[in-house]
C-alpha cells in the first residue's frame, strides 16, 4: 500500500515514489491462500481512488489552514493541546505556525529562501503525528496489497478487506467508505487506525473537520481542522529576518541506506511490533538525536534507539553538497 500525503505540515517537505500501476488481474502470492478475485480488486480500487479524488483539491489558493489537535495521553511534562497554522500566500509565500507546550517554531518561505525559529526543546513525536494525518491522509492500493472481501457493517458504509504481504509478512487492513457521498471514513493498518468525519466542501473537493489516530486501540491524537481562503495577509507577514540564511533545495536527494540491521528475530511468533524513532543523519553518514515518537512499546525503545545509533547511511545532498536530513526511522521486532 502506498502513501500520499498533501500539503504537509513537515518542516522537510519529501518526495515520495511514483504511484504504482493498479493491477486488475488475479493474483497468487506466496502465503496468501485462494486467487485474488478481478472483479472484486476493481470495485476496491474504484472505492479507494473515487474517496481519493473527492478529497483532492485542484489547486490551493492562498489560504489558511488551521489545525487545533488533543492529545489524550500526552508524553511527561507535555501539555493536552496544541495548534498548528500554514499560511499560503501565493507562489513559494508561505509561513507555519507550531505551538505545543515549550515547542513553538516558526518557519517563512519567502522564494527559494526560507527561516526557521529553534525551539530549543525536540519536537515532539505528536507533532510528527499531525504531519501524517492532516489535512488528510490517503493511501492507494499497490501490488502487496490483495483484497479479499467488501462488507457493508453498517447501514451507508462499506469497508474494503485486504491483506498486506511484505516479505514474510502478512498484515490484515480495512479501509471504510461512506456510501452515499464516497468519502473516506477509516484506514486500518495493522494496529493502526486513522479515522475522518465532518467533512466540509473545499476547493470542489472535501476534508475533514475532525480526524482521529489511533494505535493499538489508545488514541493518540484528535484535531479539529478548518481551512479559509486569504490573501489580505500584512505587508511584512512573509518578510524573512535580515539574518535568514536558510535555501528552499530545488535538487534534494535523501539519505541512502547503508547499514540498517534489524533485531534478530527472539522466537517463532509471527508477532511483529514496530517501533518508530526520529532523528538526524548526519551529513557523515550517521545518525544523532534519536527518540522515540510514541510509548506503544516502552520496553523497546532504548533496544531500538541503540540499534539505529549504529545504522550508516549516504548522507543526503542538496544541489549536491552534502547535508543534514531529519527522518523517521522504524524498527521491526519479531517474535517479541
Amino acid at each position: 500500500m502506498s502513501v500520499r500525503m498533501r500539503a504537509s505540515t513537515a518542516v522537510l517537505v519529501l518526495t515520495l515514489a511514483p504511484l504504482s500501476a493498479y493491477a486488475q488481474t488475479a493474483t497468487l502470492r506466496a502465503g496468501s491462500g485462494a486467487p485474488e478475485d478481478p472483479t472484486l480488486r476493481a470495485e476496491a480500487v474504484r472505492l479507494l481512488e473515487r474517496a481519493n479524488h473527492l478529497s483532492t483539491p485542484a489547486v490551493w489558493p492562498p489560504n489558511v489552514l488551521t489545525l487545533r489537535f488533543h492529545v489524550p495521553n500526552p508524553a511527561p511534562g507535555d501539555p493536552y493541546d496544541g495548534e498548528y497554522v500554514s499560511s499560503v500566500g501565493g507562489y513559494h509565500l508561505r509561513r507555519q505556525e507550531w505551538v505545543y507546550g515549550a515547542y513553538r517554531v516558526t518557519q517563512i518561505r519567502n522564494g527559494d529562501r526560507f527561516n526557521a525559529t529553534q525551539p530549543g526543546v525536540p519536537m515532539p513525536g505528536v507533532v510528527h503525528v499531525l504531519d501524517q494525518v492532516a489535512p488528510i491522509y490517503l493511501v492507494h492500493f499497490d501490488a502487496q496489497d490483495i483484497i479479499r472481501s467488501i462488507t457493508e457493517p453498517s447501514e451507508g458504509t462499506r469497508c474494503i478487506e485486504f491483506d498486506t504481504v511484505a516479505g514474510d509478512h502478512e498484515q490484515a487492513n480495512e479501509i471504510c467508505v461512506e456510501s452515499q457521498h464516497g468519502w473516506l471514513l477509516s484506514i486500518r493498518t495493522g494496529d493502526t487506525l486513522t479515522k475522518d468525519s465532518n467533512y466540509f466542501p473545499f476547493q470542489n473537493a472535501f476534508l475533514p473537520g475532525h480526524i482521529e489516530r489511533w494505535v493499538g486501540g489508545q488514541q493518540v491524537i484528535g484535531v479539529e481542522e478548518t481551512v479559509e481562503l486569504k490573501n489580505d495577509y500584512p505587508p511584512d507577514f512573509f518578510t524573512l529576518p535580515a539574518n535568514a540564511n536558510g535555501f528552499a533545495c530545488p535538487e534534494l536527494l535523501p539519505p541512502f541506506p547503508v547499514n540498517t540491521p534489524q533485531p534478530p528475530q527472539r522466537s517463532s511468533s509471527i508477532a511483529v511490533f514496530d517501533v518508530l524513532l526520529e532523528g538526524y543523519v548526519t551529513n557523515t553518514g550517521h545518525v544523532y538525536g534519536l527518540r522515540a515518537i510514541d510509548q506503544l512499546h516502552p520496553d523497546l525503545n532504548q533496544e531500538a534507539i541503540k540499534l539505529v545509533s549504529t545504522w550508516t547511511y549516504m548522507p543526503s545532498t542538496c544541489a549536491g553538497r552534502v547535508g543534514w536530513f531529519f527522518m523517521t526511522f522504524t524498527v521491526h521486532f519479531k517474535g517479541r
